[in-house]
């Protein structure tokens, strides 16, 4: 009885285990077909998200090699903005100096314009007067070349005068002019300005005063000083002279008109010639060449005026510088 109760009890439970376990599995199976449709879902999703995620990943690396390269381009543009803003300020200074600048440069045009009319002004009153000048200085020009011209015909005259008064022998020997005027230039600024020793023409005068007594033919002390300074002149310039030129220092004596008649001098040609030798004898002691020295006597005959009160001008030595 009891087995066949325990039988029973056993094939009770089986069937309800089997059912329970058929159920189990079915809900296994269920749960792994349905984790397997899952896992295949979430692989499928996972491969879209991963596949999302390398594009995002691979647009997030674009994004950031983009912003990479856009921050180094703002960071060019920041620095070339700062050079711009640079730029320009340096522009607005310049441009501030450049209009300080043309402000000065227009107020020295300005004063420049202002300078120019000025000049222009006074540059025409100026020419006018100018003008106004020549013509008064035209005029007196005129007049000055007027009498110039009648100076220079008077002096072309006394010229001539004293071209007539050189001896032929001087104007055939040309050289010998330069000197004679040495000499007697010489003579002349050692001997000064006296009034008893002067040039006359081509003749140094010394009074018979200065050399002598009153009809005598002896020299006196202030005689011999002068004829030493001359001898001295005369030795000075004859060693310049070349040795083909022939010239001699001729000695003239001159007496007024008042004769003479004594136990010496018969007649004033005694009287002047007597002066003139006494004259070459003293120059030759004082180391003249004789073959340059010449004496001659005129007595009255050639005198330098007529008038009775200034009878003592045509006593006189004349020194002449000639050629032969």
């Amino acid at each position: 009885m009891f087995t066949k109760k325990r039988n029973e009890v056993s094939f009770n439970v089986w069937p309800c285990f089997v059912d329970a376990l058929s159920s189990l599995l079915i809900v296994i199976v269920f749960a792994i077909i349905g984790s397997f449709v899952l896992q295949v879902y979430l692989s499928s999703i996972l491969r879209d998200t991963d596949i999302s995620l390398k594009e995002l990943q691979h647009r997030f690396s674009a994004l950031q090699s983009q912003y990479a390269n856009k921050d180094v381009e703002n960071k060019r543009l920041l620095h070339d903005l700062y050079a711009i803003q640079n730029l320009i300020s340096q522009i607005k200074t310049s441009e501030t100096k450049l209009k300080i600048e043309n402000f000065n440069l227009n107020t020295q045009i300005s004063e420049f314009l202002s300078k120019i009319n000025a000049l222009t002004s006074l540059l025409a009153t100026e020419r006018e007067e100018f003008a106004q000048k020549k013509s008064s200085l035209e005029n007196d020009m005129s007049v000055a070349i007027r009498e110039k011209v009648e100076q220079l015909k008077q002096l072309r005259a006394e010229l001539d005068k004293l071209k007539e008064q050189i001896p032929p022998s001087i104007l055939q020997n040309p050289e010998l002019l330069k000197y004679r005027s040495e000499f007697f230039a010489t003579l002349q600024e050692i001997l000064g300005g006296r009034s008893d020793i002067r040039t006359v023409g081509d003749r140094f005068v010394f009074q018979s005063e200065v050399l002598f007594a009153k009809g005598s033919d002896e020299l006196g002390e202030q005689g011999k000083i002068a004829l030493d300074m001359l001898a001295k002149i005369l030795i000075d310039i004859s060693e310049k002279i070349p040795a083909n030129i022939n010239w001699i220092l001729r000695v003239d004596g001159h007496t007024d008109m008042l004769p003479i008649h004594n136990d010496r001098f018969d007649s004033n040609w005694e009287l002047s010639t007597s002066r003139a030798i006494c004259v070459v004898k003293y120059l030759e002691s004082k180391g003249i060449s004789p073959k340059h020295l010449a004496a001659a006597g005129f007595a009255e005959h050639y005198p330098l005026t007529m008038d009775t009160n200034k009878m003592a001008k045509n006593r006189r030595i004349e020194i002449r510088f000639d050629s032969i």
